[in-house]
This record gives C-alpha cells, structure tokens and sequence, in this order.
C-alpha cells in the first residue's frame, strides 16, 4: 500500500473524528441539569427530532444499560474508557455517521 498525500490526510482526518471520552468528573447536581435540559430538548423536538420509534427505544435502552452497568456494586466503569471508545467508534465507522465537534466529544465537568 501506497501512502499518498491524499490517504494521509484522510487518515488524519478519521482519526480527529474518532470519539474520544474524557475522564473529568461530573457532579450529580450537573448531571441532573443536563438531564432535565436533554428532556426538554427531547421534548420538543430539538433533540432526537428525527429519530424513528426504534431508534428512539434503542437510545434509551443503551441510555439504561449504561446506566445499570456503573450503578452495579464494585464496577468502575471509568476502567473501561478505552473499551468504550472502540466500541462507539466501531459502531461511528460501521455506520458512516458524521459527528459534529460538539457530538464528537462528550464534555464532562468536574
């Protein structure tokens, strides 16, 4: 295999675009408002807008499994970023889906 300018800078692209989890903290007070704000945005549309019905419960069945999975007793779910990572940037790949910058990063606080 050849590597040309153009696949180099292809390369470079696709790996800017990968999802990429921080690992700073989030206070349980930030994460409720983001929740009640995602809820509303779910509500009106804004968000999930154009999700088709399975979608929409394949979302929040991912949303709860996660969920699940951190609230199970002795399991550090931050020990597994870089599983997480592969999994959703497999899942970005296998789909082609195109994430915008403020998609592609998950922003945390602490």
């Amino acid at each position: 295999m050849k590597l040309t300018k153009t696949s180099l800078r292809q390369m470079i692209k696709e790996a800017a675009d990968d999802v990429k989890l921080t690992s700073t903290g989030m206070t349980a007070n930030t994460q409720a408002k983001r929740l009640r704000s995602m809820a509303q945005g779910v509500q009106s549309g804004e968000i999930g807008g154009d999700f088709t019905p399975i979608e929409r419960s394949l979302v929040q069945q991912i949303s709860q499994v996660m969920t699940d999975i951190a609230s199970a007793p002795d399991v550090n779910l931050g020990q597994y970023k870089a599983q997480l990572n592969t999994v959703m940037n497999k899942l970005k790949s296998l789909t082609g889906a195109e994430l915008g910058a403020e998609k592609a990063e998950v922003e945390e606080e602490r």
